[in-house]
């Protein structure tokens, strides 16, 4: 079995069957699509979401409120599985939801042009509806997909889907952030419009997506022989015990992460008072991290399970918030562009992991046929835990404001009276601290979760670690750079035999 297991990715290539040319063909559109998704969210949300924020005054609270939503609509999730279960037809269910969600996206782009009590109001809104249905288009789509990718290429097509994803994601985010500095420099005035261009980008991209969808197979789903129970479809998924510890690790994982995450920008611009180009800079770093690393972890999941990469990346991650409650001690103050340099690296290559494995393991997880239920039970729970800690953030945010907590040491002598600050908490930097003690918890439920095809635990992290080494050897190769840069691009090119024709599934 570990034979198998470890047998090299040469050997399991030259063994694997012809392509179907009909899925490939599926495989790129839905790969295009994420790629128009990509410059929406890019455009719409993270960096350039708290900068538009930030331009129409928005408090603490509203920010968190923003940061909640795309979690809290997930509830929709619900009525959404029932849609499907009753439907069964996923792709016109996703397509529709889309279109109307992204839709009130490019309106959102006109809330400039409203006072700014109002425009935050009707961002809000906006992105609310926005959201919401692509809460319920998320539902369909991720069953959908369940069923169309095979589950042995799960690790490799959404590794190489989030590598170009976060390829795209990195030229935008410069792109946007120049295009962003060129407005401020000649309107200073009228900045707020800058970032309406992007909405306005962003929805339009997010539409063609719609198109793409439009466009892509659906296979059958499983019919089933009972009668159609709508309280037995939501309950199952809480049935399972396997699959019921799973959701309780990422519902307390994702409560620990959006009680900082959300708010790690705003503190950039607000409290360390970095300009928006160099924030942007930061996401873009973490990004190259994050591409780098996403074909290793894929294939290391693929090889040796995804639990045994959650349990070495994951851990990372919540030193890396360690580390940010740390950026508030004044010793550090000369360090501290460097210090946020590194952290972005590092929080670039446990992401690539973390979200990953994660969202990979809660497929293997849910049974072929009833996929929908399983992974809107994961999508609901975890989103309300990630929105509560988003929205706890937002409301304590100004109470911790004007607190410090501090803990020094002293020493005196006759000549001399020295204290040395070995932790300094205040505002934000309470939450990344919060953060990293809840994180700890939440890793103690990754001990209870199981998957099939995992090695065994004794020897797992031993290869694990192992096989990354030698990967991170390849990747700083002449020959593996290249192949870095020519990913994205081998990945996008057409194939003229089926090129243009329907796929039949």
């Amino acid at each position: 079995m570990s034979s198998n297991i470890l047998e090299s990715p040469e050997t399991a290539d030259s063994a694997a069957p012809p392509q179907d040319p009909a899925l490939e063909h599926a495989l790129k559109l839905i790969l295009w699509d994420s790629l128009a998704s990509e410059a929406m969210g890019t455009l719409t949300t993270g960096v350039f979401l708290v900068g538009l924020a930030v331009e129409l005054n928005a408090s603490n609270f509203m920010i968190g409120v923003l940061a909640a939503i795309p979690f809290f609509v997930q509830l929709l999730q619900i009525p959404a599985v029932l849609l499907v279960e009753r439907f069964k037809h996923r792709r016109w269910i996703s397509v529709a939801a889309s279109g109307t969600g992204r839709t009130f996206l490019v309106l959102a782009a006109a809330v400039p042009l409203l006072p700014p009590h109002l425009g935050i109001a009707a961002l809000a809104a906006c992105l609310a509806i926005h959201q919401g249905f692509g809460a319920i288009s998320g539902c369909a789509w991720n069953s959908w997909m369940r069923d169309l990718v095979p589950e042995n290429r799960y690790g490799r097509f959404f590794g190489m889907r989030n590598f170009c994803t976060v390829t795209l994601s990195l030229l935008l985010s410069l792109g946007a952030a120049s295009v962003i500095d060129y407005w401020k420099r000649h309107h200073p005035a009228e900045g707020v419009y800058g970032y309406s261009a992007l909405f306005l980008f962003g929805g339009v991209a997010g539409l063609y997506g719609v198109y793409l969808l439009a466009k892509t197979p659906e296979p059958p789903m499983t019919e089933s022989a009972a009668r159609f129970d709508a309280l037995e479809v939501l309950i199952e998924p809480f049935r399972d015990r396997v699959f019921r510890r799973l959701i309780a690790f990422l519902a307390a994982w994702s409560f620990a992460v959006n009680l900082a995450s959300p708010f790690l920008t705003v503190y950039m611009l607000k409290t360390l008072n970095f300009p928006m180009a160099t924030v942007v800079i930061f996401n873009v770093v973490s990004q190259l991290s994050n591409l780098a690393f996403l074909q290793i972890w894929g294939k290391l999941g693929d090889t040796f399970g995804n639990r045994p990469v959650l349990r070495a990346t994951a851990p990372l991650f919540l030193f890396c918030f360690l580390a940010w409650a740390a950026t508030g001690l004044g010793w550090l103050s000369g360090i501290v562009l460097p210090l946020i340099v590194v952290l972005h690296i590092l929080m670039g290559l446990s992401t690539a992991g973390v979200g990953l494995a994660s969202g990979n393991i809660a497929m293997k997880l849910s049974p072929a046929g009833h996929a929908t239920s399983y992974l809107a039970a994961n999508g609901v729970v975890t989103s309300l835990s990630a929105s509560l800690a988003s929205l706890l953030g937002g409301a304590t945010a100004d109470f911790f404001a004007t607190r410090e907590l501090s803990l020094s040491f002293s020493w005196k002598s006759p000549a001399t009276a020295t204290t040395f600050d070995a932790l300094t908490l205040h505002s934000w930097t309470f939450f990344f601290a919060l953060t990293f003690i809840l994180g700890l918890f939440s890793l103690r439920l990754l001990k209870g979760v199981e998957e099939h095809g995992e090695l065994e635990e004794g020897i797992q992290m031993k290869h694990l670690l192992a096989e990354t080494r030698r990967s991170l050897h390849g990747l700083s190769s002449v020959a593996g750079l290249q192949k870095l840069g020519r990913l994205p691009f081998a990945a996008l090119r057409p194939r003229r035999t089926y090129e243009g024709a329907e796929p039949q599934l």
